[in-house]
């Protein structure tokens, strides 16, 4: 194999040229191949079938059970903003969705459940405006009031381990995110302050956010990386002691 083909595994087609041109954050979905094990879009964008062959299982479930079954309103709520789709004679083309739900979005009307089986059939009649929530989630939504319809939130930056979102509504709302809820590294920040991640639509994050203007944060911080810089830091600081120390017991006994 030669060292081009390593580095450049894919060839950019024209679809892929066409779809690159939005800057925006979205994800794609390629339905002329296996879209959960397709490497070739996964290089070029955020596709729906990540660039792993290694899936979360709730995310695997997702498909299995809804995206194999035509769910689209799953399909909106991934923020699916571009499918490649072969026509009859097998040719490929770009269908722009125009029904996705967006990077994240208020909803108003709560399903609630009680077991997972319950929040993945749950999404059969999931639309924009409805979330899915399990009942472990209950005690942090009793401030949601009613639906704000000049509210608006909006993505202002992404990082791999840092996403950033502005929002403005009169009311408690409640924000559904379309980001892969993981609750072992990724914590919530509004203004500033921790708040709670609930999981919702079997796989998504939600927030409670508040009444006024806010900034939203999600920062990647797993517990594991940062007892490893506190164990770094200390072995650190015993090593210069121990260096120090050495030091003054050689001039001490020169």
């Amino acid at each position: 194999m030669t060292a081009s083909r390593v580095e450049k595994p894919f060839k950019l087609t024209p679809i892929d040229k066409e779809i690159l041109k939005d800057k925006g954050h979205y994800r794609v979905a390629n339905f002329s191949k296996d879209p959960m094990n397709d490497g070739s879009t996964s290089y070029f964008h955020k596709s729906i079938g990540g660039y792993h062959a290694a899936k979360p299982r709730r995310y695997q479930e997702l498909f299995d059970y809804q995206i194999a079954n035509s769910n689209y309103e799953v399909i909106n709520m991934l923020h699916t903003k571009y499918l490649i789709i072969p026509n009859e004679k097998g040719e490929l083309g770009i269908q722009k969705n125009k029904e996705t739900y967006g990077n994240a979005w208020f909803a108003n009307e709560i399903i609630w459940t009680k077991t997972a089986d319950e929040e993945i059939r749950a999404l059969d009649s999931i639309s924009k405006n409805k979330v899915v929530l399990n009942e472990q989630f209950k005690e942090l939504v009793t401030t949601i009031e009613e639906k704000d319809t000049t509210a608006s939130i909006a993505l202002t930056s992404y990082q791999p381990n840092e996403i950033k979102y502005n929002s403005n509504t009169d009311k408690t709302q409640l924000a559904v995110f379309s980001e892969m809820y993981y609750p072992y590294g990724w914590k919530a920040f509004i203004n500033e302050k921790e708040t709670k991640i609930m999981r919702a639509n079997y796989v998504l994050r939600a927030l409670v956010v508040p009444k006024g203007k806010s900034e939203i944060i999600f920062r990647f911080e797993p517990e594991v990386v940062q007892k490893g810089a506190t164990i770094s830091l200390v072995a650190y600081i015993i090593f210069i002691l121990l260096a120090v120390l050495g030091v003054v017991f050689r001039k001490k006994y020169e």
